[in-house]
Parts: C-alpha cells; structure tokens; sequence
C-alpha cells in the first residue's frame, strides 16, 4: 500500500511538471504572437511600408533594450516577433539599415491557399 502511494505521487508530480512546461510554451506563443500584431502595428503607424519610407529601430521605437531595462521590466517579445516577419520575408531591411514592411507579403500571408 505504502509503494502505491509513492508511486501515484510520483506520477501526480510528473503530470504537474509536464502540464507547467506546457503552459510555459502555450504562454510563450501566446505572448509572441500577440507582439507579431504590435509589431505590425508599429510600421502601420510609422508609415514604414515601402522602401521609401524605411525607419531606424529607433525610430519605430524597436531598439533592443539595454541591461537595466531587461532586468527591471517584464520580457519584451518584440524582437523575437521582429525576426520572426523578417524571417518570412515580410519585413525587410535596406542597405542602410532601416526597415519597411511589404503589406503585399503581409496579405499573401494572410491569404489561405486553395486545396486542390
């Protein structure tokens, strides 16, 4: 009796861990995709949608945050969201280092393809 309820221990343990590493991905996503819409928003607001009117992180405000500033404030997913539109080739950076958004790749994203 006493090693089944060890063992049913050691399982409600494992259960509790595995549902918290869940809930930090599921959390984690969460967070990260609602900071892709912000940022989107951002170059919306700047009017950085061509390669005429590309803007400086600092100028979009996107700049990455200093030591003082990642250990006082809550996590920033900003940046991660940034690299995730370049990466999909959304956002795009131009020789002088100034960003702009295509909204044409923003809309073919968006677009479901149609199943044969």
């Amino acid at each position: 009796m006493i090693f089944l309820a060890e063992v049913s221990r050691v399982i409600l343990i494992l259960i509790l861990v595995i549902m918290a590493f869940g809930g930090g991905l599921y959390i984690r996503t969460f967070l990260t995709r609602r900071a892709i819409f912000k940022v989107i928003e951002i170059f919306y607001q700047h009017k950085a949608l061509g390669i005429n009117s590309a803007k400086t992180l600092h100028q979009l405000g996107l700049e990455r945050p200093d030591f003082l500033q990642r250990v006082t404030k809550p996590r920033n997913y900003k940046q991660n969201a940034l690299q995730i539109l370049i990466k999909r080739g959304i956002i795009f950076e131009n020789e002088d280092g100034r960003l702009y958004m295509v909204d044409e790749k923003l809309d073919a994203a968006h677009t479901p393809t149609p199943i044969p």
